[in-house]
C-alpha cells in the first residue's frame, strides 16, 4: 500500500504540535470509549471537535497501516529538532510537486524502503532512475530515506 508516506506527513504534522497535544491524543486513544467520552465532555466545544476529528482520522486507518504509522511517528520523535525540521522541509517539498510526480516520488521512496539501504545509492544513480527522476526529485528521495527507517519484512505489503 502506498499510503505510508502520506501517513508519515500526517505523523510529522502531529509531531509539530506542542507536546501536551500529542500526549493528550495518545492518552485519549488508549482510553475505553466511555473514558474517552467523559474526557471529551469536559473540554470546550472547539477543542473537543478538533480532538474528535483527529481521533476519528486515526481510528479510520487500517490496523497494519496504523502500526507502521505509529512506528514511523516514534522514529520521527527520536530525531533531533534540526533533523525534524529538515525532514518536514523535505516532506513539504514533496507535497508541492505536481500530483503525478508526487505520486511517483512517493512510490519510489516506498519501493526503496523495501530494499537494503546499501543498495539505495546504486539504485538512485542507476540509468533507469536518472531517466525517470529529475535531480531535484532524486534529492528529495535521498533526503527522505535519510529519515525513514527501512520497511521490515512484515511491512512489505504496505
Amino acid at each position: 500500500m502506498k499510503l505510508l508516506l502520506p501517513l508519515i506527513l500526517f505523523a510529522a504534522t502531529l509531531a509539530a504540535q506542542p507536546a501536551p497535544g500529542k500526549v493528550l491524543i495518545e492518552r485519549l486513544r488508549r482510553m475505553t470509549p466511555a473514558e474517552r467520552q467523559r474526557a471529551l465532555d469536559r473540554m470546550s466545544p472547539e477543542r473537543r471537535e478538533a480532538l474528535e476529528r483527529r481521533l476519528n482520522s486515526l481510528d479510520r486507518i487500517q490496523p497494519g497501516v496504523r502500526d507502521s504509522l505509529q512506528h514511523d511517528f516514534e522514529s520521527f520523535q527520536k530525531l533531533s529538532p534540526q533533523e525534524k525540521s529538515e525532514f518536514r522541509r523535505t516532506l513539504r517539498d514533496i507535497s508541492e510537486l505536481p500530483a503525478e510526480r508526487r505520486r511517483i516520488v512517493r512510490a519510489a521512496i516506498h519501493h526503496l524502503r523495501k530494499r537494503p539501504p546499501l543498495l539505495h545509492e546504486r539504485i538512485l544513480n542507476s540509468h533507469n532512475f536518472t531517466e525517470r527522476f529529475s535531480e531535484d526529485e532524486r534529492k528529495l528521495i535521498r533526503e527522505s530515506l535519510r529519515y525513514l527507517e527501512p520497511l521490515e519484512a512484515t511491512d512489505l505489503s504496505h
